[in-house]
């Protein structure tokens, strides 16, 4: 029995070390990608001066620092940082949101090739090639919006992992019980308030200097002009006054209405999303800030479902604060009724 034993070792050790020889033979190995590099909101431009500095690089920068939607103070959707294709070293190729762009007549037309991952993850690189400067500059100007749109949408999936990866899932299942749906949140949230039509997470603690919260409320469908923007603010006011008061007696959060909010409709995953994007109040008080919401129908159970995030943050840029939120509340998922 022992001789049998010893070859079997014998046998298994072998086909071990065969193993990893074939695994660490030349070009057989396969690098773990580094995990991407630079701060939240910032895009690095790889293009040559002399075109950065024309009519078709300032157009490309205009778009990239385009106004970000709905905040008390202006600040960009992006943060841009240019270098030339001689500069474009590793330090700069882990960076999170790419933009390289060549122009050479060698191109027969304007076109961007979108890829991810080139090389980090989760990273997004864009690729713009053109003949000259000219069409450089009209094709900018064509897809401004779909440049500006594969850019943040990076930004808010980056968030939707990171919260994924690190969950703390009992604020899930606490929301699929009194509202058969999930959210995901990241840690460091808590529930604050949890009632029959309305729930309020925190993230904790709050302070006087910075509060992120998220809102969830429900109520029944009644009436076919739910999804406009006059309804969902009357909505949203009945609910924040009743539970959201302010830090002053007789406060309370409303809708700042000397800007009506921004409204989109949109599907996603075949579902209808109403989003409204603007700035809420303390009526009777001093505290104020930008906020986005996603209301949806949920025919299955007759009833609107609204998720909302919200920053308050005086003294700080609030662009990648709301960001964070705005992840939050896009990974909303309502379960089907059994």
């Amino acid at each position: 029995m022992s001789q049998i034993n010893f070859k079997s070792g014998f046998l298994l050790t072998a086909l071990i070390f065969s193993a990893l020889a074939i695994l660490n033979s030349c070009g057989e190995r396969t690098p773990l990608m580094p995990n991407v590099t630079g701060r939240a909101g910032e895009v690095v431009v790889v293009i040559n001066s002399p075109v950065w500095e024309s009519d078709a690089g300032r157009q490309l920068n205009r778009v990239l620092s385009t106004e970000f939607p709905a905040l008390p103070q202006a600040e960009p959707m992006f943060d841009v940082r240019q270098i030339g294709h001689g500069s474009f070293s590793n330090i700069f190729k882990t960076h999170r949101n790419i933009v390289i762009v060549s122009v050479s007549g060698q191109y027969s037309q304007s076109q961007m090739n979108i890829r991810r991952n080139v090389y980090a993850k989760p990273q997004v690189f864009l690729e713009i090639v053109s003949p000259d400067v000219e069409a450089l500059e009209s094709f900018v100007a064509s897809q401004h919006e779909r440049i500006i749109e594969e850019l943040n949408k990076a930004e808010l999936e980056r968030i939707k992992e990171y919260n994924s990866r690190y969950e703390r899932s009992a604020i899930r299942s606490q929301l699929d019980q009194s509202f058969n749906l999930s959210i995901v949140f990241p840690p460091g949230y808590s529930v604050y308030l949890d009632t029959t039509d309305f729930a309020w997470i925190n993230f904790s603690p709050p302070t006087q200097e910075r509060i992120q919260g998220v809102f969830v409320y429900q109520y029944e469908y009644t009436d076919p002009e739910t999804f406009t923007t006059e309804y969902m603010i009357n909505k949203r006011n009945e609910f924040l006054r009743q539970y959201v008061p302010g830090n002053v007696v007789g406060s309370f959060m409303t809708t700042e209405t000397a800007v009506l909010p921004l409204f989109n409709e949109f599907m996603e995953n075949g579902r209808y999303f109403a989003e409204m994007r603007g700035l809420w109040k303390l009526e009777n008080g001093f505290m104020g800030g930008p906020f986005v919401s996603l209301t949806t129908l949920d025919e299955d159970r007759n009833r609107v479902i609204t998720v909302e995030g919200f920053v308050f943050a005086p003294e700080e840029r609030k662009r990648n604060l709301l960001r964070q939120v705005e992840g939050i509340i896009n990974t909303l998922n309502i379960r089907e009724a059994i």
